[in-house]
């Protein structure tokens, strides 16, 4: 009797903590950033690959325990004759403490390039790991976002391709 009682009041507190304005808000990010890659050896010859640039959006849902879903074009992705488009979707773990909400992140996805290159890549599949921190309401629904991650795309001539990226956004915050 005392256990049941127990369990429901343990799980009325948390649906309660979960479905909060704080835990259900939602935000858009429209974002700008670079890549930095690393190293790729192909045929035993180490090529260096370009900084790069980075733009899109990131849709948020939740700010405890939420969802996180990234769309970005890279129009130099690796090398000056190569784009790329990247969607990703990310668990998103954050601690928000009013209008500062840092965060940390992690997730899957697709990289899909093309242009006129010998490294034709295709489409990849890709993880991602992060954080940054958010800070919402700062004029009214606006706010910045500050977001450092880590890529990976295991398979790339039988290596996996690491690069990390760093960007700076527009928050919207609903």
């Amino acid at each position: 009797m005392k256990r049941s009682l127990l369990q429901r009041i343990f799980l009325y507190f948390f649906l309660l903590g979960v479905c909060t304005q704080v835990s259900l808000a939602a935000d858009i990010t429209l974002f700008t950033g670079v890549q930095n890659p690393g190293k790729l050896t192909i045929n035993n010859v180490v090529r260096d690959m370009e900084l790069g640039g980075v733009f899109g959006a990131r849709f948020s849902g939740g700010q405890v325990i939420g969802f996180e879903q990234t769309l970005a074009f890279s129009p130099n992705f690796l090398e000056s004759s190569r784009q790329a488009f990247t969607a990703q979707s990310n668990l998103h773990v954050g601690i928000p403490t009013g209008h500062v909400v840092p965060y940390a992140t992690a997730g899957v996805g697709l990289i899909t390039t093309w242009g006129d290159s010998i490294l034709d890549l295709g489409t990849k599949f890709a993880f991602n790991y992060g954080g940054g921190v958010k800070l919402r309401n700062l004029a009214g629904p606006l706010g910045v976002r500050f977001d450092v991650r880590g890529y990976s795309m295991p398979g790339v001539f039988s290596q996996t391709v690491n690069f990390v990226e760093g960007s700076v956004g527009l928050l919207f915050s609903f």
